[in-house]
């Protein structure tokens, strides 16, 4: 079986229409953590209540990352909390911006972790998708198949997210390549298309979505 997948970098899809004109980082994190109360205040969720949420949650996600584009990547220590100063690496940068949109979770541990681990941490076995040595039109269709939304995606020395809508799969990563956190279409960006092995997950279940509705720590696999 293929290795697990060592963390090193990160992608994440943005949408350029969710960065707000003057809006600052600290802004976009106060914004998104009242558009969380105001669910966390209802007694109850319906489904378009849940509907919503991921809506304004996968929104908040592109929204920071945003502001991220352009920030230098690297290794080691110190690892940056604030956009375009210092470094980041990809593993940091995924539990960063999972963090700041008010995901409770360890981010020191999720960086150091294998990407697959990372992943199983959000979504469990068996809602993974991997892909050993798979021609990128079937990874692509594959990944289509399972519908608009936000993943995480595991290369082989690589981690970050997509974000899929109905026209559109984006991979944004503090790129290895450009030494930058970048936003770039998946179909073409090298690190996924040189990749051997690729395992994918789509992280916003209903149970990711009470957990970060209610503040409930998001517990990371493994033991780097």
């Amino acid at each position: 079986m293929t290795r697990l997948l060592l963390v090193c970098l990160c992608a994440l899809i943005a949408i350029p229409s969710l960065a707000r004109a003057g809006d600052s980082y600290t802004d976009a994190i106060e914004s998104i953590e009242k558009e969380r109360a105001s669910f966390a205040a209802r007694s109850r969720l319906t489904a378009a209540d849940s509907a919503s949420a991921e809506s304004k949650l996968v929104a908040a996600v592109g929204r920071l990352a945003r502001h991220w584009l352009g920030t230098t990547w690297g290794l080691g220590l110190p690892q940056s909390s604030t956009p375009k100063v210092g470094k980041i690496n990809c593993g940091t940068f995924v539990g960063r911006i999972l963090e700041d949109a008010g995901f409770v979770l360890n981010v020191k541990k999720l960086q150091r972790q294998p990407s697959q681990l990372i992943i199983e941490s959000f979504v469990g076995r068996s809602r993974m998708k991997k892909f050993s040595n798979a021609a990128m039109t079937k990874f692509l269709a594959d990944v289509r198949s399972m519908g608009p939304g936000l993943f995480i995606i595991g290369l082989d020395f690589h981690v970050g997210f997509l974000l899929q809508t109905d026209r559109d799969l984006r991979f944004v990563h503090a790129s290895y390549i450009t030494k930058t956190v970048v936003d770039e279409p998946a179909a073409t960006a090298i690190p996924i298309v040189t990749s051997k092995y690729r395992v994918v997950g789509k992280i916003l279940s209903p149970k990711n979505l009470e957990a970060w509705i209610k503040r409930r720590r998001i517990q990371i696999r493994g033991n780097w």
